[in-house]
């Protein structure tokens, strides 16, 4: 005669130990996360008050940032997002190279519609010449050269 295995159950019984240990594991997840979107958001508030004082600095209110925890599978570290207005987005997260430096991405909305155009922004005066840029197209990308469709350098949006 032969005996059927059972097979496990899917779900620890409620109290168990192992149940238990599931519960203190998600609920300290739960905790990490929390703690790294609010860390990214005042890391990326602090960084644009001290490093961009005379412009981002004074239009970009402390609030204005999301934070967004760790994505480990894909290496991506905390970082915070906020909304300009006009389609354009700041992006700001930490390196994790030996000096931990703080990184600003200006996102500006493509001239196609179908993506957005990364700024990586040094400085105060690199900002600055960014916005004249971006002013007579009242802050999108314009393509250089190609007529967007497939040919777009722009990240796509969706």
């Amino acid at each position: 005669m032969t005996e059927t295995l059972t097979p496990p159950a899917i779900s620890p019984a409620v109290g168990s130990p192992l149940a238990l240990l599931f519960d203190i594991v998600a609920t300290v997840a739960r905790l990490i996360t929390d703690e790294e979107r609010d860390g990214a958001e005042t890391a990326a508030a602090d960084h644009v008050y001290a490093a961009y004082p005379d412009t981002l600095g004074r239009v970009v209110d402390h609030d204005a940032w999301t934070g967004y925890p760790a994505l480990r599978n894909h290496g991506a570290q905390p970082s915070a997002v906020a909304h300009l207005g006009g389609g354009l987005w700041l992006h700001h997260t930490i390196t994790t190279d030996a000096d931990y430096r703080d990184v600003l991405t200006l996102l500006v909305h493509c001239t196609c519609g179908h993506g957005y155009v990364p700024s990586l922004i040094e400085d105060e005066n690199d900002l600055q010449e960014l916005l004249q840029e971006l002013r007579p197209t009242g802050g999108h990308a314009v393509h250089s050269g190609d007529t967007g469709g497939p040919y777009c350098a722009s990240i796509p949006a969706a």
